[in-house]
């Protein structure tokens, strides 16, 4: 073996012959390594010393860089071969989409196209393609596309279902298949009333837009499956276009319009609550001497609205404020209160009444029984005044009939001054209802109008 006689040559030669040393070679003797080589160096700055060796090492070098050459020749971008802008046309097939509290789901196609003229080929049938694999993609250029605002933001890793089509013509086509997670600008204020738009801003990782250009597709540049799920959401409209011009690198904005499903929400959040105060207003139909039937209404209402709202505060991080929902929770535990307030007057005013007429009712029994005692005591006299003379004129007995005629008959009558509780219920009861109407056209008419100035 020959080599130049450079320091780590003779490094080399050095750690082997120590090792060879400590080598067993009885048992290794046999092998190819323990064949008599020869390592001879050559003498400082005379490489010809090699002879046919030494000459062609210049040839090798150059011979192995063309080689590398041809080898990347695929790696290098576009428009270092032609000179040209390269322009790389994008449209997405979306299959699923999940809109969350400021964020959303979703998992699409990325579907990029361009030309490279390295692949052109006249001679063969154009609608011929080669299929380059995920595992060939090292040796080919690809665009470097990843969306900004993904959370977490990276490029896209390549999957086994990933695959680049090659035409005569020299067009590329390359799809690739994500489910990334982003981020969705919501009204919170009018949460979920009113509709939100979620972003996305596809981008090149390094290209600059001076070489590389990106657009939108000209025709249905974003389709969605026939079966994609949008779980109780819709997306009402796409927009598709370029991002501002202050971006250095390329770059397309697709803006997608979120409407939920109002029978979703209506279901999730109004109807419960709904059904809480209409319980509530039934309770004004139970007698308001019914203490504990009125009670257990009041207290298991106000318990629901209660775990209501505190299930929708559960289910939301601590920084999401949804002040629709907030509102219409809040009313609803106001309403459901103030009938509560309403039963404890009623129900006070009653007990009230009835203390007040209890004690009229003593008084008038006691002057009652004084009045019919002085007039069985004086009928008494009478009688017995009577009966003398009667004696004494001989004349046959007779029946007397004593009649107790009270003194004031306009005392036992029951003074009856101001509302009984009856009608203070009855009307409570209308009042509640008409609240409940006022509230829901206050609150629906602001948050549908006024929201959107907020």
């Amino acid at each position: 073996m020959r080599s130049d006689n450079g320091t780590n040559f003779v490094g080399a030669e050095r750690e082997i012959k120590s090792a060879i040393n400590e080598w067993n070679v009885s048992q290794i003797e046999d092998s190819m390594l323990q064949r008599n080589i020869e390592w001879k160096f050559n003498p400082p700055a005379g490489s010809h010393y090699g002879g046919g060796c030494g000459i062609s090492t210049p040839c090798f070098i150059l011979l192995t860089h063309c080689i590398l050459c041809c080898l990347c020749q695929g790696i290098l971008p576009p428009w270092e071969v032609s000179g040209n802008e390269t322009t790389v046309f994008i449209s997405l097939f979306v299959t699923q989409f999940r809109s969350l509290i400021l964020d959303a789901d979703m998992t699409f196609d990325i579907r990029q196209s361009w030309k490279d003229q390295r692949f052109v080929n006249a001679s063969r049938n154009p609608n011929d393609y080669i299929l380059y694999k995920a595992e060939e993609f090292e040796n080919l250029w690809r665009p470097d596309t990843y969306i900004a605002n993904e959370m977490p933001n990276g490029l896209f890793e390549t999957s086994l279902t990933d695959n680049i089509y090659a035409y005569p013509n020299g067009s590329l086509y390359l799809t690739t298949r994500h489910s990334i997670v982003f981020h969705c600008d919501v009204k919170l204020f009018a949460l979920p009333i009113k509709d939100e738009t979620c972003s996305l801003y596809f981008k090149s990782a390094s290209y600059s837009s001076e070489n590389l250009k990106f657009l939108w597709k000209l025709v249905t540049p974003v389709t969605y499956s026939k079966t994609m799920k949008t779980y109780a959401v819709t997306i009402k409209r796409t927009e598709t276009k370029l991002c501002s011009q202050g971006e250095s690198m390329p770059c397309l904005h697709l803006i997608l319009y979120v409407q939920r499903k109002y029978q979703t929400m209506f279901v999730q959040v109004y109807l419960p609550s709904t059904c809480i105060v209409f319980i509530t207003w039934l309770g004004f139909w139970i007698h308001h001497t019914e203490v504990s039937g009125r009670t257990r209404i009041s207290t298991i209402s106000l318990t629901a609205i209660i775990a209501d709202s505190v299930g929708t505060l559960i289910m939301n991080p601590d920084q999401v404020h949804m002040a629709a929902v907030e509102a219409w929770n809040a009313g609803c535990f106001i309403i459901i209160t103030l009938a509560f307030l309403e039963f404890v007057i009623v129900h006070n005013y009653h007990r009230r009444q009835m203390n007040k007429k209890n004690s009229t009712e003593d008084e008038g029994i006691q002057g009652k029984l004084e009045t019919q005692n002085s007039i069985q005591n004086n009928s008494k006299v009478t009688s017995i005044n009577k009966r003398k003379k009667i004696s004494k004129s001989k004349v046959a007995p007779e029946v007397i009939h004593v009649i107790d005629i009270p003194i004031n008959a306009e005392d036992t009558k029951e003074k009856k001054s101001g509302l009984a509780p009856e009608t203070i219920d009855r009307i409570s009861c209308l009042l509640y209802a008409l609240l409940f109407i006022l509230f829901n056209i206050y609150y629906w008419a602001f948050f549908l109008t006024e929201a959107d100035k907020k």
